[in-house]
C-alpha cells in the first residue's frame, strides 16, 4: 500500500518493462488497441474531466467510446466505461476471467519481466473490453506521469495535456520542466498533441518536446464564459476546451450540448441545500485553488471544512487557499495506509490559522459534527479523492452508474484501426 494501489513487489523494476508488461499483454491479447482509435491524456490537473467531456461529446456524435479513467471513488469498475456507463459486475468478472491465461503465458514468455501489476492488467483489460464493445475510440487517462506509465503502451493517434503542475514530486521531480518531460512522453511524430495553456516555464518545455518528436502542437485556450457546462467551476472551461479540440480532430463537430448533460461525481458536487454539501477531491495546490474559487464564486462563506489527504501530497499548499472560506475545520483522514494521520494535519491546519479545528479519525463523525454546526451554510468535504468517496458511501449516494442522461449514444460501430507507432 505504501507504493500505491496495484503495486507489485514482483515486478521487474527496469524502465523497459514499465511498458513492456502492458504491450506483451495486449500483444497476447491480439493487439485490441490497434483496433480502436486511442486518445491519451496526461496533466497534473483536469485529466479525468477532460476525458469524461470529450466521452460525452463522442457520443454525442455518434461515436461509440470507451472511457478509462482512475481513481474510482467508491467501487473499482467505475474505471472503464462505454458510452458513459460503468461496466457491469458480470462483465467485469467475466474480463477478470479471461485475463487470467494471458498473465500465465506473459510469466512463461518474459520471465524476466516479472508480474504485472494491477494498473497494467486493467489498462489492457479496458483496452479490449472497448474493442469487444464496438467501440471506434478509446479515451485514455494516464495514471501517473506519462512516459512510463501504463497506458503509453498503446500508439495514441491524440495525445492531450491538461494543465500541468507540481504533483507526485518524490517520482516525477521537484522542478515543473522535469514533471513537463515526463508528461511529454505522450506525445508521438506526425500525430495530433492538443495543450491547455500552461505556465512559461512549462509552456517553453512541451514546445521543446513536440519539436523534438516532430508532433503537431495545437495549444487550445478556455471556452468563454458564457459556455454552460455540467461540472461547475471556471477551470472546466480549459478542460471543455481540450474536449471539443480533440472531439473536432475525430471529426465530430456537433453535441455541444453533451457538455452540459456530463455529471463527474466528486468535482465540486453538491448535494442537498439544508446545508449544502460540496464534495470535490481536490488532492493538489492547483485543484484547491480551483475549488476555493468557485466556493467563493457562489458567495460561500464560513464553510465547515472536512479535510483528509494522504502523506505524498503537499499540504500547506492545498489548505492555504481553503482555510480563509473556512469557519471551523473538521480534520480527518482518508482509508489506507499512505493516509496522513489526523493529528499531523490538524498541527498544519494550526499554523496556518486561529479558527477551531477539531480532529476526527472516522469521517462520519466529522460529517455529523458538520453538519450540525453548518446552520444552513455550506459544509465542503476535500483533500482526497478516496475521502469523497467515502463521503458519498456515507451519505447513502450510490456510484454513478452512467455519466450523463438525455444523450442518444450511438450503438455497435465499426471499429476504425489506428495507424501503429
Amino acid at each position: 500500500m505504501e507504493r500505491g494501489v496495484g503495486w507489485n513487489p514482483a515486478a521487474a523494476p527496469g524502465e523497459q518493462w514499465k511498458l513492456g508488461r502492458t504491450r506483451a499483454l495486449l500483444d497476447l491479447a491480439g493487439a485490441p488497441d490497434r483496433r480502436v482509435r486511442c486518445v491519451l491524456i496526461a496533466g497534473t490537473k483536469g485529466k479525468g474531466s477532460t476525458a469524461a467531456f470529450l466521452a460525452a461529446l463522442l457520443c454525442a456524435g455518434g461515436v461509440r467510446a470507451g472511457l478509462y479513467t482512475q481513481p474510482h471513488l467508491q467501487v473499482y469498475r467505475e474505471r472503464i466505461r462505454v458510452d458513459g456507463v460503468m461496466v457491469g459486475p458480470t462483465d467485469f468478472a467475466a474480463a477478470v476471467d479471461h485475463w487470467r491465461p494471458h498473465v500465465a503465458r506473459l510469466l512463461e514468455r518474459h520471465p524476466e519481466a516479472g508480474e504485472p501489476t494491477t494498473f497494467e492488467i486493467t489498462t489492457a483489460l479496458a483496452i479490449k473490453l472497448f474493442a469487444e464493445s464496438g467501440c471506434s475510440v478509446a479515451v485514455l487517462e494516464v495514471g501517473l506521469g506519462g512516459r512510463l506509465d501504463a497506458t503509453n503502451a498503446v500508439g495514441p493517434e491524440i495525445s492531450i495535456l491538461t494543465t500541468i503542475d507540481r504533483g507526485h514530486t518524490d517520482i516525477l521531480g521537484t522542478r515543473l520542466d522535469q514533471i513537463a518531460r515526463e508528461k511529454a512522453g505522450i506525445l508521438r511524430r506526425d500525430r495530433v498533441a492538443i495543450i491547455a495553456q500552461q505556465r512559461p516555464s512549462v509552456r517553453r518545455t512541451l514546445l521543446r518536446a513536440c519539436r523534438e518528436v516532430g508532433a503537431r502542437c495545437t495549444w487550445v485556450d478556455p471556452l468563454p464564459a458564457s459556455t454552460i457546462l455540467g461540472l461547475a467551476g471556471a477551470h472546466q472551461r480549459q478542460n471543455a476546451a481540450l474536449a471539443v479540440a480533440a472531439a473536432t480532430a475525430l471529426g465530430v463537430r456537433d453535441g455541444m450540448d453533451a457538455l452540459e448533460r456530463l455529471r463527474w461525481p466528486g468535482r465540486s458536487e453538491t448535494i442537498g441545500d439544508g446545508p449544502r454539501i460540496v464534495l470535490d477531491g481536490a488532492h493538489d495546490p492547483v485543484s484547491a485553488r480551483a475549488l476555493a474559487d468557485e466556493l467563493r464564486s457562489r458567495g460561500d462563506q464560513a464553510i465547515q471544512l472536512i479535510i483528509g489527504m494522504y502523506r505524498d501530497k503537499e499540504a500547506a499548499r492545498i489548505l492555504r487557499p481553503l482555510l480563509p472560506l473556512a469557519e471551523r475545520v473538521f480534520v480527518t483522514r482518508p482509508r489506507g495506509a499512505r493516509a496522513l494521520p489526523a493529528a499531523d494535519l490538524a498541527r498544519m491546519c494550526r499554523a496556518l490559522t486561529r479558527i477551531p479545528i477539531e480532529t476526527h479519525e472516522d469521517l462520519g463523525h466529522a460529517l455529523a459534527a458538520a453538519r450540525l454546526g453548518a446552520r444552513g451554510r455550506t459544509v465542503c468535504v476535500t483533500g482526497s479523492l478516496a475521502l469523497v468517496g467515502e463521503a458519498r458511501d456515507q451519505l447513502g449516494l450510490a456510484p454513478a452508474e452512467r455519466l450523463w442522461a438525455g444523450l442518444r449514444c450511438s450503438g455497435p460501430t465499426e471499429a476504425v484501426p489506428t495507424i501503429a507507432t
